[in-house]
């Protein structure tokens, strides 16, 4: 007894560059379902090119909000509830779904990002700090 919304019912065909972009006419029940160049699936931002740039945006909209929020709450917590919350709130944000976007050429952004949130907790320039006091 499901129902197909055909005001929200979009189609997404995925081309790489040497391929061409079909120009494709699909209806259903006399209304034309339209293209669309990206989509959200599961919490993944997933475009026609599997370029995975939308999705990342959307990571550094999040990890920018994170870094503030933790430079701002860094002196006033301990170390282990600055864990707890980078753990809670970065480290989620950068891991689902980056199995899919994470071998991306531009992960490197997200990485950067990363290691400045580590480095506004840790009070330090070093990443190699960084990355002890996270571990423990």
């Amino acid at each position: 007894m499901l129902s197909l919304n055909l005001n929200k019912t979009k189609y997404l065909q995925f081309w790489t560059k040497n391929s061409q972009k079909l120009d494709l006419n699909i209806t259903l029940m006399n209304n034309q379902i339209t293209n669309s160049t990206n989509t959200k699936f599961l919490g993944l931002n997933i475009d026609e090119t599997l370029s995975w740039k939308s999705h990342i945006n959307q990571i550094l909209l999040g990890l920018s909000l994170a870094c503030y929020v933790l430079k701002v709450i860094t002196p006033l917590m301990s170390e282990g509830t600055l864990k707890i919350i980078y753990h809670s709130y970065v480290h989620s944000i950068i891991t689902y779904g980056i199995i899919f976007w994470g071998n991306s050429p531009l992960n490197t952004v997200i990485f950067k990002i990363q290691k400045r949130i580590i480095q506004t907790m840790t009070k330090s320039k070093a990443g190699i700090l960084a990355d002890i006091c996270l571990n423990d």
